[in-house]
Order: C-alpha cells, then structure tokens, then sequence
C-alpha cells in the first residue's frame, strides 16, 4: 500500500512539475498499468491489432465525476481528405481513488488514433488525450 501511495505522489509531482500545464495525461501500455509501475511505460505507445491496450489517466485535482467517458478516434490522414472517426466509446467508472482511474480497450483496425476521457459533468472538454499508432498483425 506504501508503495502504490508512494508512487502516486511522485506522479503527482511530476504532473505538476516546470513546464507542464496538464491537469491530467493518460498513459497506455501493453500491461496492466497502475501507479506501482509506471515507469514501464513508453511514452510513443505502438500496438497490434486486437491486443488489450491499457489505460490509465492520472489527474492533479481529484476527479469528482465518478462516471467517465472513453472514446477513441481514428485519424485518417490521406490527402486531400483528412477524416475522424469514432472508433470506440464506452462510459466507464472511476472507483473509489479519485486521483486515476484505468482499464483496457481492443482495437480491430491499424492506424492512428487519439484517446479522449471526459468526466460527465462536461463531455465538451477532455480531462486529457493522448495520441497512439495501431499496426498490423
């Protein structure tokens, strides 16, 4: 318990750190991920097709929402049409620490694709994203 307090804290720290203005970021790995091994994380996440991709979003401020909204958008960059579409969505709980919440999503389709969470109480502005590369098997 000692360590994953610990742990928190000096993600805390860091979010709040010179130079960063993030009130929250969301970190993916390949693993489940809680704030006891953060540091496995790599910070330019690339995936395959169909394989779980974790999540968790870390906030300064205590998340007072405790339903959030994931959704996931594909980018597709082909010119001259540059088109988003919405490639997952759930609405998912952020149980009983209000500092983080985490769980995990499957993508079936390669590309790239940004992963938005928003609390309930306003689902016009994102408490952070992140963008991600989906390959193929």
């Amino acid at each position: 318990m000692r360590k994953i307090l610990l742990a928190v804290i000096l993600c805390l720290f860091m979010l709040s750190s010179c130079g960063f203005e993030e009130d929250a970021v969301i970190l993916l790995g390949k693993q489940p991920i809680d704030p006891s091994n953060l540091t496995y994380i790599n910070k330019y996440p690339v995936f395959k097709q169909r394989q779980r991709i974790y999540f968790i979003l870390i906030a300064k401020e205590p998340i007072e929402d405790k339903k959030l909204r994931l959704q996931v958008l594909k980018l597709d960059m082909k010119y001259p049409y540059y088109a988003i579409e919405v490639a997952y969505g759930t609405d998912i709980n952020r149980g009983s620490e209000k500092h983080y919440a985490k769980d995990y999503f499957v993508l079936h389709k390669p590309g790239n694709y940004v992963i938005r969470i928003f609390g309930s109480s306003d689902m016009e502005d994102p408490l952070a994203e992140t963008r991600f590369m989906v390959e193929p098997l």
